[in-house]
């Protein structure tokens, strides 16, 4: 049976890590912005292919991400939209699939593993955790740069801007924060807009994902040139395109 949304319900397997569903506030970032939601939505009356909210063309077919909106800004219908709750542009507020195990892996800590079958295109979770600022995703970086780092740095070239998102879900964090790296992930990671500007860092499938397979993603986050930006920290995903080293941001 394929890997389907749910509520999010999941638990940390640890204690001195805190639950968080979605991301929350955290050093640098202004409260009043983060808390800033679109005052408009679309006036749909049922299904959303061509409104405000798609821009023009479908962001999903049968909840699953289009390949050519994986590198375009993505808005979700939200509350102020007329469309029902069954939208096809109403996936990542589903929820998370219902399938996601954190399992132990030797040597290497923890991993996210599905226990169902997840098709290309499927939303997984989100990577979620404490928004912070540029100044404050560097130092957290730099002190890190040699042991376990769970900052995660996302540039967005939208027009002639640069919008950069610093998530950092090391104490407060959600499913998503067992993903491991890989130079040759199964997953792809994207910027979602649901309630307001700030993004939810979301994880798609980039191909058919089997039962008991570990979900990996590429943590250079999108920043160019990512393989002459590595850490000290050795790289453990075993992959045929394995840089030999975690990437590290510097921002």
């Amino acid at each position: 049976m394929e890997a389907t949304a749910c509520a999010d319900e999941y638990e940390h397997i640890t204690l001195d890590v805190m639950y968080v569903v979605h991301n929350i506030p955290g050093p640098g970032i202004n409260l009043e912005e983060f808390e800033s939601e679109y005052s408009l939505g679309c006036s749909c009356t049922i299904r959303c292919f061509d409104c405000s909210c798609t821009r023009g063309s479908p962001n999903y077919i049968d909840g699953r991400i289009l390949d050519e909106k994986l590198s375009v800004p993505i808005i979700e219908c939200n509350s102020h939209c007329t469309c029902r709750e069954n939208c096809d542009n109403r996936v990542v507020q589903n929820g998370p699939l219902n399938s996601l195990i954190v399992s132990e892996i030797d040597g290497k800590g923890h991993g996210l593993f599905t226990s169902k079958p997840i098709k290309k295109g499927q939303f997984i979770c989100e990577y979620a955790g404490e928004v912070v600022s540029m100044e404050e995703a560097r130092r957290r970086i730099e002190t890190n740069k040699n042991t376990m780092n769970y900052v995660l740095v996302v540039s967005e070239h939208i027009g002639n801007q640069v919008i950069v998102t610093c998530i950092d879900p090391k104490y407060f964090g959600n499913i998503g924060r067992y993903a491991n790296h890989s130079c040759e992930p199964n997953v792809n990671l994207v910027p979602i807009r649901i309630e307001g500007p700030v993004p939810r860092l979301c994880l798609f499938a980039s191909r058919d994902i089997e039962i008991d397979e570990e979900i990996t993603f590429n943590y250079a986050g999108g920043v160019p040139n990512f393989v002459h930006k590595l850490s000290h920290t050795p790289c453990l995903c075993n992959s045929n395109k394995c840089c030999g080293y975690l990437p590290h941001n510097t921002i």
